[in-house]
């Protein structure tokens, strides 16, 4: 047994490969919270994170980035997020807090490690690694929904000269600062984004949009909208649907005439059907209608250095940036085994995120009520189901309890 095995803690080591009852991939909130659960059933568990670091992913975010879940439900079982992280935690604070988490719950995680492919094995699965091969009696793939970016292959684009960067890649707004913009996508990252180009001086500001969004505010009269969200998840969907449109016209009003008219469906509506989530409001609503962005039609194709628009138009950006959406990225690692749906996203087949005996998936359904809070939820039952299902001794490996001092430190 190596010094990871023994102790429990993180480390950014890379120690050799071997079997553990449960091997978690992806050290970011969805998979620290499943590790978290098993250890409070005594379960030891293996995270694989392919970074140097909990929270690769919102490392890589650009800094401005603000949750738009409230504080109090976007953290983990045990260990609230600090109140001086504010009412809307910031990217640099958010990490910190994962970071305290992995700590404070003493997990496994061998940083480094990047899973490649996913087997099935006569007694559980082996998870292919750049550092050798894990084999588990189950495997909990934590990668995130939004790991690779999604950029459209439009007619043209080979031959245009500028940049076309996808919003990922900004690591602040001011980056941008004098540039004239074309900002393709008004789903939650663009309506996010745009605020903060303008906010940090572009010199023009077009937002490319296909489909109306549903844009809602983060607030009202002070008072947050996201517990309110959490409370009325009781109520039918056609109810839900029919306040939040309520809300939302009352705090922007009618946006047609800026060209953003009320989409067809409600959010809730289209949240199930499409997977699409709506966009909170940060300043976007009054930057369109003090007229210092405007919203113009999808693009169409490139005609060398300009873009031109469905409904004929041509602009001549400096730079594209595409809020255009993420794949998983999953087909490497699972695509082989028949588990991914056409979206490349897992289905839940016999069990709770579980398409295949001893595999299950956390993570990779959004919801408006907050994918943060989702997490914790997601975790708890998949770690009462393996605790259900781990009969043999080699499947389970009795690890010390959490001590409750550990949530202050």
């Amino acid at each position: 047994m190596n010094r990871l095995e023994s102790t429990a803690t993180t480390t950014g080591g890379r120690p050799a490969a071997g079997h553990a009852p449960v091997v978690i991939i992806g050290a970011g909130s969805a998979g620290l919270a499943a590790a978290a659960a098993l250890r409070r059933r005594r379960i030891h568990s293996v995270i694989l994170e392919q970074g140097e670091a909990v929270g690769t992913s919102w490392r890589h975010r650009h800094d401005e980035l603000r949750l738009n879940t409230i504080r109090w439900l976007s953290d983990l079982p045990g260990l609230r997020i600090p109140e001086s992280a504010g009412r809307w935690v910031g990217r640099d604070d958010y990490i910190a807090y994962l970071e305290h988490f992995a700590r404070s719950e003493r997990l496994d995680v061998r940083f480094g490690v990047q899973a490649r492919r996913l087997d099935p094995t006569a007694d559980g699965w082996q998870v292919t690694t750049d550092h050798g091969a894990y084999r588990g009696g189950h495997v909990i793939v934590a990668t995130g929904h939004d790991r690779v970016p999604a950029v459209p292959d439009w007619p043209g684009r080979a031959g245009f000269p500028r940049p076309i960067r996808h919003v990922a890649t900004l690591r602040s707004a001011a980056e941008l600062a004098d540039a004239r913009v074309l900002l393709v996508g008004a789903g939650n990252s663009g309506i996010e984004i745009a605020g903060h180009l303008v906010d940090a001086g572009v010199r023009d500001l077009w937002v490319s949009v296909r489909n109306p969004p549903t844009i809602v505010p983060r607030e009202r009269h002070g008072v947050p909208l996201h517990p309110l969200t959490v409370a009325l998840q009781v109520l039918p969907e056609r109810v839900r649907d029919r306040l939040a449109r309520t809300v939302t016209r009352r705090a922007f009003g009618d946006l047609t005439s800026f060209g953003l008219p009320a989409p067809r469906q409600g959010p809730f509506e289209r949240m199930r059907t499409t997977g699409v989530t709506v966009a909170v409001d940060q300043g976007f609503v009054a930057h369109l209608k003090a007229g210092r962005l405007r919203i113009v039609s999808a693009i169409d194709h490139f005609d060398g250095p300009e873009v031109v628009l469905r409904d004929g138009d041509r602009l001549g950006p400096d730079v594209i940036l595409t809020a255009t959406g993420y794949r998983p990225g999953l087909e490497n690692l699972a695509g082989h085994l028949g588990v991914l749906d056409h979206a490349g996203r897992p289905g839940t087949g016999a069990g709770p995120h579980q398409p295949a005996t001893g595999l299950w998936f956390i993570g990779y359904h959004p919801t408006i009520e907050g994918n943060l809070r989702r997490h914790p939820i997601e975790a708890r039952r998949i770690a009462r189901a393996i605790a259900a299902q781990s009969r043999r001794p080699d499947r389970t490996r009795v690890v010390p309890p959490r001590h409750a001092h550990h949530d202050s430190q």
